[in-house]
């Protein structure tokens, strides 16, 4: 028996009897609601059989959005289900162009996957024609990362509508994480001269992530939200509002460049969000979206958003910490402390980009770096960092937080 029929053994369940239909329930105001008929197979993957988008601030109904364009992002939240159970999915209708991209997108990700089989059966009553123009309008991620950051910073001539998806970072039962981190994005985006788009959705409710990631962290070799779900999951809440504003460019940052993948001997380092899937996203004739960044390490990114603000008199704020829920960064996780060293390579005060920074701080990632490089995808983000304060070694050599990182062995183990 080959390792991937002893994994879909494991399963015990009936391939193709397996199934998933969704229906858009209802439309109420600027929120939709679907609800999905689960087979007894798939059932103990999902945590509930209802879900629901909420589209914030918009100023047109969302009922003019047709329900082939509605139902791409509870579609998107489900497909890998089926793709690694071989299931089928039945829905009512789905726009032509996302429809011809599924079997692309799918593709693409058994190649990134090589160890699973990605199957799976989409039913379509009603293929539809849309069409939006083709136009030079954007719409952007935006997390306060450095890579949302970095992309809105590198394409701040396209007039971007900056999306953010509340229940994505922050939890939604957070209510006031949200409302510290929505101001903060306010007043970027004020700062910056954007508009924003709020989005609220339990798609992260939905599914039961930690079973799923119990099950195929063997063959993925990843976590299920950051191997498989979150990068359609996330790009497709945009697609209803790119439609009904009739925005045919959808941008997300790269979380890896091509350098970073080089360094570990791939063309790309696998993850849901990966160049090689997010550009085969289309949707309603026009609409494309696109990976930015690639081509920019990870300290790349903190130089262009510094000497960004520094150029243009511009105050900034980065939120990179998945440790607290409250919107604030910790200043002590692998994340935060490879933030405030990166800031701090580029010569700039991480105080003034949303850190609080001292001492303690430094002693924290001197006795942890061990640690926080040991994997082996951030631990070429922390090579990076010390590259660029080796780039001028005098200037660091006399800086007692500094100089012991300076010479520190982060050769990957």
């Amino acid at each position: 028996m080959s390792f991937k029929e002893a994994i879909f053994k494991r399963f015990n369940y009936k391939k193709r009897n397996s199934f998933i239909k969704i229906n858009i329930e209802k439309i109420s105001n600027n929120t939709v609601y679907s609800n999905m008929d689960i087979s007894n197979e798939l059932d103990e993957f999902f945590i509930k059989k209802s879900s629901y988008i909420e589209y914030i601030n918009i100023g047109r109904k969302l009922n003019q959005v047709p329900e082939g364009i509605l139902i791409i992002p509870f579609l998107c939240n489900v497909l890998p289900i089926s793709w690694m159970f071989d299931s089928k999915i039945i829905i009512n209708e789905l726009d032509k162009t996302f429809y011809y991209s599924i079997e692309i997108i799918k593709n693409k990700y058994s190649l990134l996957y090589p160890k699973c089989d990605f199957k799976g059966e989409l039913i379509v009553k009603n293929i539809v024609d849309y069409e939006i123009d083709n136009n030079e309008n954007y719409l952007s991620f935006f997390s306060l990362g450095v890579d949302s950051t970095s992309t809105v910073i590198s394409n701040i001539d396209k007039n971007l509508t900056l999306v953010n998806i509340r229940g994505s970072d922050i939890p939604l039962e957070e209510e006031n994480g949200w409302k510290y981190i929505s101001k903060k994005i306010s007043d970027f985006s004020n700062e910056f001269d954007l508009d924003t788009l709020f989005i609220k959705s339990d798609f992260r409710k939905l599914l039961n992530t930690g079973i799923l990631s119990k099950k195929f962290s063997e063959i993925l070799e990843d976590n299920w939200w950051h191997g498989l779900q979150h990068g359609m999951s996330i790009i497709s809440h945009a697609i209803p509002y790119a439609y009904l504003y009739d925005i045919n460019n959808i941008l997300i940052a790269s979380t890896y460049s091509k350098s970073e993948s080089k360094l570990l001997g791939m063309d790309e380092i696998p993850c849901a969000s990966c160049p090689s899937v997010d550009n085969e996203i289309k949707f309603a004739k026009n609409g494309i979206v696109f990976h930015d960044g690639v081509e920019n390490s990870r300290q790349d990114k903190i130089g262009i958003i510094t000497n960004y603000c520094d150029n243009n008199n511009k105050k900034d704020f980065l939120h990179v910490c998945w440790e607290k829920t409250d919107g604030k960064n910790c200043n002590l996780c692998e994340k935060c402390s490879r933030t405030i060293m990166g800031i701090l390579s580029e010569k700039k005060d991480p105080n003034l980009y949303g850190f609080n920074v001292n001492d303690k701080t430094f002693e924290n990632i001197k006795k942890n770096i061990n640690l926080f490089s040991k994997n082996k995808f951030t631990n070429v983000l922390w090579i990076s960092i010390q590259e660029k304060f080796l780039e001028d070694i005098e200037y660091w050599n006399d800086d007692k937080n500094i100089n012991w990182f300076l010479y520190i062995d982060l050769s990957f183990k």
